[in-house]
């Protein structure tokens, strides 16, 4: 048969039934199935025994057969050997009358051959009509053959049989007369097209079912009373590295011989909440038996990943709600509309649609990880983690367990069940490595290879595990002096410059300098209570506008916030808080000219710290001068000590009183 075209053909809405026969059961079968078209789609198949298995086999696992209709011989080979409900055609006693009646006006020489047993209405026809026939049974095509050859022998004339029996006699050139009536055909018909639909409602639940495990973030095995798999679905292959395809009908204790079903299939008691290592992953397991009237008929056993709970149970105790991405910043939270931070804002959202490693630059400071954040959260993997570490924050044999993880007994003092790597948590997401510049050279090897690869190898593990992520780093060095000084690999250097975004320094954005002002200086007043926060006095901006922030944004926000507390929610005058704020934010007094003082040593212009500590000192030469040179009282009103005081007399220029 052709099974495309019968695929093709096949109407969704209804059962498709197979009628398997030769010759005569063939003609009965066309003849009552366009009776049943409204109820089931036929397929007559003039086919039998090992050929029709084949073909009845391949087209249930291509879902174009729901039941099959056979009889005799046939009909008991298919059961035994295809996939799907076969109906018998019953013969019935009125069958064998009938028959019998047929074959005796024909000729009194007659036989009765039947499949697998005789029938006691025989013995009824014999003694009614005064007749004494033959009846014989047959289990094989071969046996049928023999037996209608030795009948002709016997001189027998005609002989009443299934179809096979039937078409031999015929062969033989006897009479053969056909056992089944027109009413057990029908009968069996009626019976596939039942047989089908409950198979058909089996089958939906069984997809219901399986759609419902699939969707579950929890791993579920179901195995029958032997502990045979009979359904696994997808977090459950994961869990234990088994397929599906391969795994159905396999003893689960042989797939996963750490899984013990021995409580719920010998015993019927439930095992619940146990905590078991499976393969490289510590799992709890829950193993229920089912059981139907007293009866056990098998077991299930679910699994959740340890780390998972872990999670969550962090999550539950912090009240917080879970961030699966771990980020906190959109792209529109880097705050400025000079024309820097509009390019890196534009580079930002046209590198967050693709995923080449980034290359952040900038000084300590300057927003670089909320950049990386605000890219992530951009970028198709905004549903994936996010993961940050300061490569500058862990010493190197630290830093590689950190971000490749480990494997149980690697070094001594390893964790028990090892430890995932930043590289595995980050998978799908994105991996934020800060002060890259700052990673001993021995792991920049190793990093090389991961970006490359796409591989992380654990410390201690002996196969590699693929992992898929964005890697942004972040630097405040200047790498390619690096390189030149071999402080650095040219290589790794040129697998992380593939895209690469400099963060401008808040000196270069003074257009900003007043919107971020304000916003650093609310969002202060609100992490302190106050619900309406008031505006940044305009002298202070004016401080702000003038001072070169040499730890940018985080020191401005710092300096602010020591603002809120000195002014917002108090009744101050100007004079009055300014004189305070000379004390608390001295740095914002050390001058207005954001041009630095002349270096003593002949250059044009002193370092960024230079500036800071000459505006530090000469904050206290006023307090020291106001106090007429008690350095007690000054160091009262500055709250430093007298050694502090001394030492910042010292930064002063030479010349400068009390230095």
């Amino acid at each position: 048969m052709d099974l495309p075209a019968a695929l093709a053909s096949r109407p969704h809405s209804r059962p498709v039934i197979w009628t398997m026969g030769i010759s005569r059961v063939s003609r009965a079968f066309a003849e009552l199935a366009p009776g049943y078209a409204a109820q089931a789609d036929f397929r007559i198949v003039d086919e039998g025994f090992e050929t029709a298995a084949r073909s009845i086999n391949e087209a249930a696992r291509q879902g174009l057969v729901d039941a099959v209709v056979a009889g005799g011989s046939n009909g008991a080979y298919l059961r035994q050997h295809v996939d799907v409900p076969v109906i018998l055609i019953k013969v019935t006693g009125f069958d064998v009358m009938h028959a019998l009646t047929t074959a005796r006006q024909l000729s009194s020489r007659l036989a009765l051959v039947t499949h697998a047993s005789t029938f006691p209405e025989a013995e009824a026809f014999k003694q009614a009509f005064g007749l004494d026939f033959p009846s014989h049974s047959y289990v094989t095509t071969e046996d049928a053959a023999a037996q209608v050859k030795a009948l002709k022998r016997a001189g027998l004339e005609v002989i009443v049989g299934p179809g096979l029996v039937s078409d031999l006699a015929e062969q033989q050139g006897l009479a053969g007369v056909f056992l089944y009536s027109t009413n057990s055909i029908r009968v069996a018909l009626e019976d596939a097209i039942e047989a089908a639909r409950l198979a058909r409602i089996e089958q939906r639940r069984r997809e219901y079912l399986n759609t419902v495990l699939s969707h579950l973030n929890e791993g579920v095995a179901a195995v029958d009373a032997e502990g045979r798999i009979q359904s696994l679905n997808p977090p459950m292959e994961r869990l234990l590295g088994l397929r599906r395809e391969q795994a159905i009908g396999q003893p689960l204790e042989e797939a996963a011989p750490a899984i013990s079903l021995d409580g719920p299939l010998r015993h019927g008691q439930k095992e619940l909440e146990t905590i078991q290592k499976v393969r490289d992953k510590v799992l709890i397991l829950n193993r229920i038996p089912i059981l139907s009237g007293g009866e056990l008929l098998g077991a299930v056993v679910t699994a959740q990943d340890a780390q998972a709970i872990q999670r969550v149970d962090r999550n539950l105790r912090t009240g917080a709600p879970a961030r699966p991405s771990g980020t906190r910043y959109d792209l529109d939270d880097l705050l400025g509309s000079s024309g820097p931070m509009q390019r890196v804002r534009e580079l930002a959202r046209l590198y967050a649609g693709v995923s080449s490693t980034v290359l952040i630059e900038g000084e300590s400071g300057t927003g670089k990880e909320v950049l990386a954040q605000g890219m992530h959260r951009a970028s198709p993997r905004r549903d994936f983690p996010f993961v940050a570490i300061n490569c500058a924050a862990f010493p190197e044999p630290l830093l590689e367990s950190e971000l490749f993880g480990y494997e149980e007994g690697a070094f001594t003092g390893a964790r028990k069940g090892g430890k995932t790597g930043l590289f595995e948590a980050a998978h799908n997401g994105t991996l934020f490595l800060d002060e890259i510049g700052d990673m001993p050279l021995a792991l920049q090897v190793r990093l090389l290879r991961v970006l490359q690869e796409r591989q992380v190898l654990p410390v201690g593990a002996l196969e590699p595990v693929a992992v898929n992520v964005r890697v942004v780093a972040a630097t405040h060095r200047d790498l390619q002096t690096m390189v030149r000084a071999g402080e650095f690999r040219q290589d790794l250097f040129y697998r992380l410059n593939i895209l690469r975004i400099a963060m401008p320094p808040l000196r270069e954005r003074e257009g900003d300098i007043d919107e971020l002002a304000e916003e650093l200086y609310a969002r202060a007043q609100r992490r302190l209570g106050m619900a309406r926060p008031v505006r940044l006095p305009a002298f202070v901006r004016s401080l702000c506008a003038n001072y070169a922030w040499p730890g940018n944004l985080r020191e401005m926000e710092n300096v602010l916030e020591r603002v809120a507390v000195s002014h917002a929610g108090r009744k101050i005058g100007r004079k009055e808080l300014e004189l305070e704020l000379e004390i608390t934010v001295p740095e914002l007094y050390g001058g207005t000219d954001k041009t630095a003082p002349a270096d003593p040593g002949g250059t044009a212009f002193a370092s960024l710290d230079e500036i800071a500590r000459a505006s530090q000192a000469a904050h206290a030469r006023r307090v020291l001068d106001a106090c007429h040179g008690d350095r007690a009282a000054a160091c009262r009103i500055l709250g430093i000590s007298p050694a502090t005081l001394w030492r910042k007399l010292k930064e002063a220029p030479p010349g400068a009183p009390y230095a």
